[in-house]
């Protein structure tokens, strides 16, 4: 006798999504130098992790069954508040409202990221939004999935620590890091948008891998030659290497 289970509701119909898993309490790092040499200890949170930028709100929900998208791929994001520009910056919404803004790559063996991806957070009435509670969980709803070649990323203003995003549909966003976050993060973005702007001179993750083309645009950057991807099998999960390479370009 077949079982009447209530089917299963579509990913595309549940927009919405409720993350389990909370942000630790962020350290206090605020220069380059106090995590020279950091690596993750077995049962201990990576410094990604502990600076909110790896396993966070977007990263849960895009690896969630409702979406599993790019499963394999980490994802560097941060939370943001969007502002306008008044006599001074001003927030757009209530306080209550915050932006995940991340990026990751479609297939891992990347070099650079090639998506970006936001989302918009809702944390409840009352709730504390350092990420350190574990409930109740935030609403989190996604809001776009964008190739970064659509994508303008510039550091808008320094000292506030606003990014300015602009997409192919001339959509413009003012998004200043959230307070929790410490300046060692915005350093992070900082790198970020000069190597989507200049390149950056790395080999793939899997040596067998030979890219054949630019993730990043630039006049200086050709390649000739035929190449065939090659499939790897999944490592275990590690430190991300996109992380440690922001890292390592902050001390020199």
């Amino acid at each position: 006798m077949l079982s009447s289970a209530p089917p299963r509701k579509t990913w595309w119909k549940s927009k919405a999504v409720k993350v389990t898993r909370s942000y630790p309490t962020f350290s206090s790092l605020n220069a380059w130098e106090e995590f020279r040499g950091l690596l993750p200890v077995d049962g201990e949170p990576t410094p990604g992790v502990g600076l909110g930028v790896e396993e966070g709100l977007l990263c849960q929900m895009v690896h969630s069954p409702e979406f599993n998208l790019f499963p394999d791929s980490v994802v560097f994001e941060s939370n943001f508040v969007q502002v306008k520009k008044d006599r001074n910056w001003i927030n757009i919404y209530k306080a209550s409202y915050t932006m995940a803004l991340g990026v990751t790559s479609s297939v891992p063996c990347l070099p650079l990221p090639n998506i970006l991806l936001m989302a918009r957070v809702k944390w409840h009435r009352g709730q504390s939004q350092t990420w350190n509670r574990p409930s109740p969980a935030p609403n989190i709803i996604l809001k776009r999935i964008l190739p970064l070649k659509f994508v303008e990323l510039q550091v808008c203003d320094q000292l506030q620590r606003i990014l300015r995003l602009r997409t192919v549909t001339e959509k413009i966003y003012y998004l200043r890091l959230h307070s929790d976050h410490p300046e060692t993060v915005f350093h992070f973005w900082i790198r970020l948008v000069q190597i989507l702007q200049k390149g950056l001179s790395i080999t793939t993750k899997d040596p067998r891998i030979l890219i054949t083309h630019c993730l990043v645009p630039k006049s200086s950057c050709s390649v000739s030659g035929d190449s065939k991807l090659v499939q790897k099998k999944p490592q275990a999960s590690q430190p991300s290497e996109s992380l440690l390479q922001l890292m390592a370009k902050g001390e020199s």
